[in-house]
């Protein structure tokens, strides 16, 4: 900008200048864990193992770095699925696995110790898996309690689904024959075969509950037809995927007078 000053009778022409300065570096704290599975679907009792990583995104270093490994089934229980190894890049890991509120929790927390920016650490821990769970790697202490500095907490915590894969359970009539029924925990829709050679047979029905015993209780599908032969797409997919609910398919062949033919397939999903 060019300013002009009358001074004793002459024209003075001053110059001032704005001056830049470098902005001053914001420092920053950024955490963040993740886990990878070995598979998300195995037959209960086999092993899964977690490969987790702890990476500092942020300008500044963490003097101490915790993390704790943990399984649930469902409404916060824990699920029997105990931890058989767990080693980690840096510092140390120690079970930490007991009772509580009535329930039995299996868990690994790990000491990392510091971790500098642009550093990061690695957790192994393979799980046998007993039953269904859900499966979390969380950094401690919890960053809602402001155990420590974070910028961005939705990163903290990493929870990977895996469903222990059994056959369904039969029970009932021997004389009604089901075909088509999955092999293990149901992920898709599948094609149900029922048929009976029992004579008097005038009609069968197939019916879905979520865990009751009850018929017309926790019911979510039926499909009637005449004879002794019954083909109906059982609508997996449209079932509420809770973990470790129990889903009861319920087949009766109904034969005039007589007592009715009945068969229930106990079942989870994946």
């Amino acid at each position: 900008m060019m300013l002009a000053k009358a001074r004793a009778g002459a024209i003075v022409v001053g110059v001032t200048i704005a001056l830049a300065f470098p902005a001053t570096a914001h420092a920053s704290n950024e955490l963040v864990i993740s886990q990878a599975p070995s598979a998300k679907v195995v037959k209960a009792g086999e092993s899964v193992t977690f490969n987790v990583t702890v990476s500092n995104l942020g300008t500044e270093a963490y003097e101490g770095v915790f993390v704790n490994l943990f399984s649930l089934r469902g409404h916060g229980q824990g699920a029997n699925n105990p931890y058989g190894s767990f080693s980690s890049s840096q510092g140390v890991c120690k079970d930490t696995s007991g009772p509580a509120y009535g329930y039995y929790y299996y868990s690994v927390v790990c000491e990392l110790g510091p971790l500098a920016s642009g550093g990061s650490a690695q957790i192994t821990a393979a799980v046998k898996v007993n039953e269904s769970m859900n499966h979390f790697a969380s950094l401690l202490p919890n960053a809602y309690e402001g155990g420590f500095q974070d910028d961005n907490t939705s990163n903290n915590e990493a929870v990977d689904r895996i469903a222990a894969s059994a056959p369904p359970i039969l029970s009932g009539s021997r004389k009604l024959k089901l075909t088509g029924l999955p092999t293990g925990c149901a992920s898709t829709d599948f094609t149900l075969r029922a048929v009976t050679h029992v004579h008097g047979v005038k009609k069968m029905a197939a019916s879905l509950f979520l865990g009751f015993d009850e018929e017309g209780e926790g019911q979510t599908w039926q499909k009637v037809v005449r004879g002794s032969h019954l083909v109906a797409k059982v609508p997996v997919s449209r079932l509420a995927p809770e973990l470790g609910a129990e889903y009861k398919l319920k087949v009766k062949a109904k034969r005039g007078g007589a007592k009715p033919l009945k068969v229930t397939v106990t079942f989870q999903l994946c």
